[in-house]
């Protein structure tokens, strides 16, 4: 991988002490979940050993100060912890809680981009100076009816903002139907604003191997998608935020896990049973003749009155409106599933 981008503008926040040296934690899950069938969370911890740029695991999250969110297409954050199972030995050892973990799972009821967030918050006190971490760790779900790549590869949904307290990574591009050879990024953020020239460091999980990234003025890495693997992006800013008596700085701890897949799976040859899409809202399928529902110059076009009594909220437009305009200016989140095989396309709309 070669590395597209260099620093630019220090964030006036971030102190200039190395990063912490204490264990990262990441979540991992499948990119690809048929509709209806549980999606798994594997909680990992470790990336110690070669200045954290390993998918080494050594030691696990705290369950007690650890929490699990599955964030769905209609942007819900819920609560998912009490799913958690331990994977190790339940008998103490020399090597307890070493390379096993916890793995947390939820139901992927509804086709569209889920969003894994898991959140720790801990403070750890070492040589008199006590200092609090706080992790987000992200992963991406892309949930279809067909679960192939070329079937979820237009999704949007996945670049949203899920913790707003604390530092995260947004990718900027599809991070459950990426292939090798395309050229992704992904953008830090710190409480809800970029943040820039941070390091970063991309590893890949079977061999290890580590780049090192600074990202932009505007919180960027970009970067081309090397052979097909699990990806892990880290980054570790520091912060003199502190609670007098509790603790003395802050270190954010950002991850993200997502797949590169070499994308040579292809549908069933056949024609689309319809030319236009299928429509659901909120999981239910919709009769698109009552919808007014055409395509036009390339757009999808819709009644606006009966968007607005099928999703329950206030449409600004009137008469036939682009349906993505449309339904996403009265705040209902919309995705685009593309045709395979003899399947037609859909669109989803969340508005609950």
């Amino acid at each position: 991988m070669k590395k597209m981008v260099s620093a630019v503008l220090a964030a006036a926040l971030l102190s200039t002490a190395p990063l912490a040296s204490a264990h990262d934690g990441w979540s991992q899950t499948a990119p690809i979940v048929a509709s209806g069938e549980v999606a798994y969370v594997e909680l990992l911890f470790g990336n110690h050993s070669n200045e954290h740029g390993s998918y080494r695991i050594e030691g696990n999250w705290n369950e007690e100060t650890t929490k699990t969110f599955a964030v769905t297409p209609a942007g819900d954050k819920i609560d998912v912890s009490g799913t958690t199972f331990y994977t190790g030995e339940v008998v103490e050892s020399d090597n307890a809680k070493i390379n096993n973990g916890y793995v947390a799972s939820f139901s992927a009821a509804t086709p569209g981009a889920y969003i894994v967030s898991v959140e720790g918050d801990s403070v750890f006190a070492h040589g008199g100076v006590a200092s609090r971490t706080l992790r987000s760790a992200k992963s991406f779900v892309a949930v279809s009816d067909v679960p192939l790549l070329r079937r979820v590869q237009d999704l949007r949904g996945f670049g949203k903002l899920v913790s707003p307290d604390r530092a995260e990574w947004v990718p900027a591009f599809n991070p459950a139907a990426a292939t090798t050879g395309g050229t992704v990024s992904a953008r830090l953020m710190l409480k809800g604003e970029p943040l820039a020239d941070t390091e970063a460091t991309l590893i890949r999980r079977s061999t290890s191997d580590a780049e090192r990234l600074t990202n932009d003025a505007d919180g960027y890495v970009t970067f081309e998608a090397g052979p097909a693997d699990y990806y892990l992006l880290r980054a570790k800013p520091a912060t003199d935020e502190k609670v007098e008596g509790e603790y003395d700085a802050t270190n954010y701890e950002a991850t993200m896990t997502f797949v590169v897949q070499n994308g040579r799976a292809a549908a069933p040859k056949g024609e689309p049973a319809s030319a236009l899409p299928t429509v659901y809202v909120d999981g239910r399928e919709v009769d698109a003749a009552s919808a007014g529902l055409r395509l036009a110059d390339g757009s999808l076009r819709i009644d606006a009155a009966w968007l607005g009594k099928a999703t329950g909220r206030s449409v600004e437009a009137t008469g036939e409106a682009s349906l993505r305009a449309a339904a996403e200016a009265a705040g209902v989140a919309v995705e685009y599933f593309p045709a395979v095989g003899g399947i037609p396309a859909a669109v989803h709309l969340y508005a609950n």
